[in-house]
């Protein structure tokens, strides 16, 4: 049974879940109280969180209309900034760094969210007016104010949403976005090695990518992780003509604290920068660890088949980003040749 049927309940919930059943859009409740996500994802928050014997005791489920509701009367900050990025490209760096900053909420790739983003291919009856409310309500909820002094609200999507960007900007016009990406063949060789969802056939629907169910099955794993590694730069590229801020890897980290926060408007003093910069020393996916760069191991490990892929699908609108950066920018350090 349904317990939580009210915004007045939902103090300190978060929504961790969006699904169907029995044909009605849901949500999966968990109880965060007075925690941060200060973890480099969101799931690896929720996950602590859901260990916890409160929240396996007391899982919540409600029917979507709850976030209106809570929308309604509770709405959460209005979005900051938006972080899209090619993947493995700096983008977990740039989001820990800022969530150390004081009054800021981050969140890192929160799979409500791109399930709501991507609610019209698991059902063809959702319209873009549906999706639109559900997303506004689903971000309003993940933008409750925890400690009560919060002023900003940062999201980093998952790397293939940038190709819902219009519509993203159709629910939240004017908020400002950044587009991160780097030198292809090393993002290639890490998707190689380690792959995420998106570079696994049929796991995200292909079409986002420009290609179709037929073709996936017969194409070699370098060159379907270049395709989907070029349409969401091709993605970036073209969105960012717009008005999109292009962050190369090897402006980082200087950029987060030189860059992307006057752009956001975040307004940093002298002490928040000096923390940001203590952060950037430590690894962004395991702090327990001293961050390295990794781009000239990255390029030795390539093969000549990563190396053809990514000269054939990546690296021409790389080089398109690359000389729309610098227009942006023309007085920025030039990146290091990491070969």
């Amino acid at each position: 049974m349904d317990r939580l049927t009210d915004a007045a309940q939902l103090d300190g919930w978060i929504p961790v879940r969006f699904y169907w059943r029995e044909g009605q859009p849901m949500v999966d409740w968990c109880y965060l109280g007075r925690k941060r996500f200060a973890d480099s994802f969101f799931e690896h928050t929720v996950n602590k969180l859901m260990a916890l014997p409160f929240n396996l005791l007391f899982r919540q489920q409600t029917p979507i209309s709850v976030l209106d509701d809570l929308h309604e009367a509770r709405p959460g900050l209005k979005p900051t900034g938006f972080i899209f990025h090619m993947s493995r490209c700096g983008s977990t760096l740039i989001t820990q760094m800022l969530a150390v900053l004081s009054g800021t909420v981050v969140i890192s790739e929160a799979r409500p969210l791109d399930s709501v983003l991507r609610a019209h291919f698991r059902s063809t009856q959702v319209t873009d007016k549906q999706r639109i409310a559900w997303f506004q309500w689903m971000v309003s909820a993940l933008g409750q104010k925890i400690l009560g002094n919060e002023k900003y609200f940062l999201i980093k999507f998952d790397a293939w949403n940038i190709s819902e960007l219009p519509f993203i900007q159709r629910a939240f016009p004017d908020v400002p976005w950044i587009f991160n990406y780097r030198e292809p063949v090393e993002v290639l060789v890490s998707q190689i090695n380690h792959r995420g969802p998106h570079m696994v056939p049929g796991v995200i629907d292909p079409t986002l990518f420009g290609m179709n169910v037929d073709e996936i099955a017969t194409v070699e794993p370098e060159e379907y992780c270049a395709r989907v590694l070029g349409a969401i730069c091709e993605a970036g590229l073209r969105y960012s003509a717009n008005g999109g801020l292009l962050i190369n890897y090897e402006e980082l980290p200087e950029a987060t604290w030189r860059l992307i926060s006057e752009f956001f408007g975040l307004g940093c003093n002298e002490a928040e920068i000096e923390m940001m910069k203590n952060t950037a020393k430590l690894d962004a996916k395991n702090p327990a660890m001293i961050f390295e760069r990794d781009s000239i191991k990255k390029q030795q490990q390539a093969s000549e088949r990563v190396r053809e892929a990514a000269r054939k699908w990546v690296a021409p609108v790389y080089e398109k980003l690359e000389a729309a950066r610098k227009r942006q920018f023309p007085n920025i350090r030039e990146p290091k040749n990491s070969g």
